[in-house]
């Protein structure tokens, strides 16, 4: 793929090969454009950029870039190993990383300056502890499970740990976040049911 500047089209470079049956050309410039209005319908919250699994697809090397040219400074990614990719394209970003803090891996996520998204009390435990024992306050977001069931605190874990003023001393909070499961029906229910639950 080529990428000199978001207006590029980009395009796998062809390989021959007998099995292909299509070709996918990116538009950055599209990709771009799309952005610049969903930023625009989320303000004044901040709209930020999931390009886990290779930017769907699309090219985390080629997207990513095109993105923070648009003016998107958050993004989010699935694995730690993508964020060390996405952080050496993109230094000054923020980078969330939805995975959470598998076990031992706080040393990496400072090194990378990638933040956690932490999806279990054990895990706000660890980061906790992991804070005060270098004596930084680093940062961290919470997923809160608000019916997704898939990632994210349960109700029972939100009060095990949401009075626990030595855990919320020794970190810092950046977000608070959820996961819509019928975000792509504005009007189904369970939206509504899981914001009142998040809240």
């Amino acid at each position: 793929m080529t990428g000199e500047s978001p207006r590029d089209v980009t395009q796998h470079e062809h390989h021959a090969d007998t099995e292909e049956t299509a070709v996918l050309t990116i538009d950055l410039g599209a990709l771009a454009a799309n952005y610049r209005h969903l930023r625009k319908l989320a303000a004044p919250a901040e709209c930020a950029a999931v390009v886990k699994a290779d930017a769907y697809g699309l090219g985390m090397a080629q997207a990513a870039p095109a993105l923070w040219q648009a003016g998107c400074k958050t993004f989010f990614v699935a694995t730690l190993g993508e964020a060390e990719d996405l952080r050496a394209l993109l230094p000054e970003a923020a980078i969330y990383v939805f995975a959470g803090l598998m076990p031992d891996t706080a040393d990496a996520f400072r090194a990378a300056r990638v933040i956690p998204v932490l999806n279990s009390a054990d895990e706000i435990r660890e980061w906790a502890a992991y804070c005060a024992g270098i004596g930084e306050t680093l940062p961290c977001a919470i997923h809160i499970d608000s019916g997704m069931n898939r990632l994210g605190l349960s109700e029972a874990e939100v009060d095990a740990v949401a009075g626990a003023a030595d855990l919320w001393s020794a970190l810092s909070l950046s977000l608070v976040m959820s996961h819509l499961a019928c975000a792509d029906d504005p009007a189904h229910g369970k939206n509504a049911a899981q914001r009142h639950r998040f809240r």
